[in-house]
């Protein structure tokens, strides 16, 4: 097994213990990564504190030469991070254009060395408020100091290093955790580019959350300036909590229920396609992907029809088996709560149009699943399913549609599909959603601002939008002429 070390004040450093890695194609680890403990978070906390007034004072020319000569040297090295991304996460290894496998390991790569490529055009320039013949307001980005990042499972280098390069381009110091179930990438990927930097300007550290919950002890330092955090609903409220208690400066971005209102104008089998893609892409296992789909009764069943024969055309594998176009689920816990989501719609009533059930095979492997016969009230509906099923719910009229899309405490993301393109448009902005496509789902928005409304997503421009992650505006003194 290959040594995978944490990285605290420009040093690769052991923990005391360490943890198994599960490959979820298996079931069974094959890495181990460092288990830190509280001293470990507070020394990668101390270097970053210690860095930051001399990266702060570093001209931003220089700061990004330094993102710069990081982003080559993950570019250098991105097929095999990918392999290893693909063998921690699950997701296929894929290529590089999203035609085939949607989300792949090699395209998250990709994503992640083009968003970390936009870090490097921001300009906090100031923003002129007010200028009159005798005075002159400016409105000032400054950088916040030491700030943490904690990133999921799902999308962990991507989550992670966008995270990352605004912050340093911007003259933060970082600590950043990913999942203990996706350590790995982002540890090999810190200490190929641990040079590019000074010393303790990037930190990063791993821990078994079971064993010592060591997100929590970092969010709550008295010396983190702000959190920006990808995970669950419950995880982001504790940290919502924790930050309250010094008034720390957060930006969370958790779980989503998208709808998706397909009408009944449109071409069932495209549509059903883009669905069935929104979907399951990434094997469900996106925060905005679609989990629950209107369908005008007037084509529901041959809709269904659709998706099946779609859900039954993907081939679920291994990510490394180049025929694979989804992967399995990253992680038991989520296996469990997909199986238990599923038995409890059988239970209830619904109707498995395909799937239904585990795949007889090693490793977390669920068959992708399309239900009927549900409604609100069933968990698999007012629920995150977060993997391969999509429940399908018929519906007569539009006004109806929007009730239901729309009565939930979620508000994430959402789609509307039509031919009619400006009905499409009307009802889209009426759905209670922080992103709204409109005959597409996951499509992309090139770095718009992204969050949701509701309980989803604090606030709206995280954290994509690099300037709002790793900077607060204040305004410059006032200049009299």
């Amino acid at each position: 097994m290959a040594d995978y070390k944490m990285l605290i004040n420009g040093e690769l450093v052991d923990a005391k213990e360490t943890f198994d890695v599960i490959n979820p194609a298996t079931g069974k680890a094959f890495a181990k990564a460092p288990h830190c403990d509280a001293a470990d978070v507070d020394a990668a906390v101390a270097a970053a504190v210690a860095a930051y007034p001399s990266w702060r004072d570093t001209p931003i020319e220089e700061r990004r030469a330094c993102l710069q000569n990081a982003i080559g040297i993950i570019a250098q090295h991105k097929e095999a991070l990918g392999e290893l991304l693909c063998k921690e996460q699950g997701k296929p290894k894929g290529g590089e254009t999203p035609e085939r496998t949607f989300v792949g390991a090699s395209l998250e790569m990709m994503m992640t060395l083009n968003v970390m490529g936009k870090a490097l055009a921001i300009s906090p320039e100031p923003l002129v408020h007010m200028e009159t013949e005798g005075a002159k307001v400016e409105v000032c980005r400054r950088p916040l100091g030491a700030v943490a990042g904690i990133g999921p499972w799902n999308f962990p280098v991507l989550c992670m290093f966008q995270k990352v390069a605004p912050a340093v381009v911007l003259g933060n110091t970082f600590v950043g955790k990913p999942s203990p179930f996706t350590p790995l990438s982002t540890l090999a990927i810190v200490a190929l580019i641990k040079d590019c930097f000074p010393k303790g300007v990037l930190n990063m550290i791993t821990a078994d959350d079971s064993k010592f919950r060591a997100g929590a002890h970092l969010t709550a330092h008295p010396d983190i300036r702000k959190v920006s955090f990808t995970g669950s609903v419950p995880t982001g409220k504790a940290i919502m909590k924790a930050c309250s208690d010094d008034v720390k400066r957060m930006t969370l971005e958790m779980g989503g229920n998208d709808a998706a209102i397909v009408r009944g104008d449109v071409d069932v089998k495209k549509a059903a396609a883009g669905i069935f893609r929104g979907a399951f892409a990434n094997t469900g296992q996106v925060c905005v992907a679609v989990k629950r789909a209107y369908v005008h009764s007037s084509i529901y069943d041959e809709f269904v029809k659709e998706l099946v024969k779609n859900a039954e055309a993907a081939k679920f594998g291994d990510g490394m088996e180049p025929t694979t176009t989804h992967g399995p689920l990253n992680n038991k816990m989520q296996f469990d709560k997909v199986c238990e989501f599923v038995e409890d719609a059988k239970k209830n009533g619904a109707k498995i149009e395909t799937g239904g059930k585990p795949m007889d095979r090693d490793g977390y492997f669920y068959e992708p699943t399309i239900v009927s016969g549900v409604k609100e009230g069933f968990r698999i509906v007012d629920e995150e399913q977060f993997g391969p099923v999509l429940p399908v719910i018929p519906y007569d009229d539009d006004e109806d549609a929007l009730a239901r899309a729309n009565g939930t405490k979620y508000g994430l993301g959402g789609s509307v599909w039509s031919s009619d393109i400006e009905v499409a448009n009307k009802m889209a902005a009426r759905m209670e959603s922080g992103t709204v496509w409109v005959n597409e789902h996951l499509g992309d928005t090139d770095g718009a601002p992204f969050g949701g409304m509701k309980h989803r997503a604090v606030p709206l421009c995280p954290p994509r939008c690099l300037l709002c992650l790793s900077s607060s505006p204040f305004p410059a003194p006032t200049t009299r002429c």
